[in-house]
């Protein structure tokens, strides 16, 4: 009768020592995960602009206005939405970007805003730097940085359409 017992204890005891160490091992790695970077990348990424006048309140004179949608690591099938403000009044005017939304599959949104000034490969393509801004979902703390390249077509002298792709690194 004591050794049942005795072996009773042993199978509980080490039933919940396998359990509570798969537990603080899940922690770990889900910790580890979120707190180191990772590659981001856009291999395509197709979409339609607008340019046209925009409401003074809120873009002032001119904006962009670009939707697209492809694949982006870490979010699979999504959808890309930019607005872009500026002023053709001022020479070289980049604009101020407004925040660029990638939603993911699931609803989940991506937010980045750009770093830096806009830089003209050729008339029809450019390059530019984001940081992202947190969003929300898994995204909601994320952090990191991409590079992105455009090429734009236009359709007439205010729409077209544009390819995009991009790499950089994300912490979420």
């Amino acid at each position: 009768m004591r050794n049942r017992i005795l072996i009773l204890f042993l199978v509980a005891a080490t039933l919940i020592a396998c359990n509570s160490d798969s537990m603080i091992s899940d922690d770990f790695n889900e910790t580890a995960e979120k707190s180191s970077a990772v590659p981001f990348k856009i291999k395509k990424l197709e979409g339609t602009f607008t340019l046209g006048g925009g409401d003074p309140a809120i873009c002032g004179p001119n904006f962009l206005n670009a939707r697209g949608a492809g694949n982006i690591s870490h979010l699979g099938k999504s959808t890309l939405s930019e607005d872009w403000c500026f002023d053709v009044s001022i020479p070289n005017d980049d604009g101020t970007k407004r925040i660029v939304t990638f939603v993911a599959a699931n609803g989940d949104e991506l937010r980045s805003n750009e770093i830096g000034s806009v830089t003209w490969t050729s008339p029809v393509s450019f390059v530019e730097e984001f940081e992202f801004e947190g969003g929300t979902g898994r995204f909601a703390n994320a952090t990191g940085t991409f590079t992105e390249t455009v090429e734009i077509v236009f359709d007439s002298p205010t729409t077209g359409t544009f390819t995009l792709s991009a790499e950089g690194t994300i912490t979420y």
